[in-house]
């Protein structure tokens, strides 16, 4: 027997909600080492404040340093940029 499945109509821009976690990172696009704020987080995505994202477009790949919270050891993780503005950008983890 196959169960029906309930399909919610709502829009939501995120999937995973996103924790302040301001930290410095360094992040690399092209084989070039940048540097910015990380604002928030989660385990889909993030945005990050930097004076360089007019260097960057949407579905480009970036590779992020991100801090533990201890500042003594980092994580990478790959993502691609889904949106930016005039302060930074967001990135959806690959």
């Amino acid at each position: 027997m196959e169960q029906e499945q309930l399909v919610i109509d709502h829009d939501y821009r995120r999937l995973h909600e996103r924790k302040k976690y301001p930290a410095e990172i360094a992040f690399n696009h092209a084989n070039r080492l940048y540097t910015g704020s990380l604002k928030d987080i989660s385990i889909g995505g993030a945005y990050i404040e930097t004076y360089c994202n007019n260097q960057f477009s949407t579905e480009d790949i970036v590779t992020l340093s991100i801090p533990f919270a201890s500042r003594q050891k980092n994580v990478k993780r790959r993502g691609r940029i889904k949106w930016l503005n005039n302060s930074g950008f967001a990135v959806e983890f690959v």
